[in-house]
């Protein structure tokens, strides 16, 4: 009898250290918060390809991947990694893979930010610090018409 999946985070950050070349990094973890410090090196453990750009790595997306799911993490992050390139391009794949295995999706709420996509979704936070989109919306943001 195979083991039930357990809850899992596919998150991607960013940062924006001009000299390093890789500005995202794509992961997967069943404790996000203790990755993150892994990689901006506050704990011991995390990827040496993230060490130079530490302290310097922001959480811009993690999508939640619930327990005992049909679907693997690996192979949506390797789904996610594979098809898109850039920051904006890689919040787009990800607002596509959240829709298509219909997980729950966290991002960034950051007002200066210069990608239109963010932009946009920082006028749809309601009050209680959920943003509500149709499918029609769902569609325009990974048509990349948002």
């Amino acid at each position: 009898m195979a083991a039930s999946k357990k809850q899992m985070y596919l998150y991607l950050i960013s940062h924006d250290k001009r000299e390093i070349k890789t500005h995202t990094y794509i992961g997967a973890s069943a404790n996000f918060t203790k990755r993150l410090k892994q990689h901006n090196c506050q704990q011991p453990g995390g990827p040496r390809i993230t060490r130079r750009a530490s302290p310097n790595w922001r959480p811009v997306m993690i999508l939640e991947l619930p327990e005992g799911r049909k679907f693997s993490s690996k192979i949506l992050k390797k789904e996610w990694k594979s098809s898109s390139r850039g920051l904006e391009s890689r919040i787009r794949k990800g607002f596509e893979i959240a829709y298509k295995y219909s997980v729950n999706v966290y991002i960034t709420k950051k007002k200066d930010t210069k990608i239109k996509l963010l932009s946009y979704l920082n006028k749809k936070w309601s009050k209680d610090h959920k943003i509500s989109l149709t499918d029609t919306e769902w569609g325009k943001i990974i048509d990349g018409l948002i």
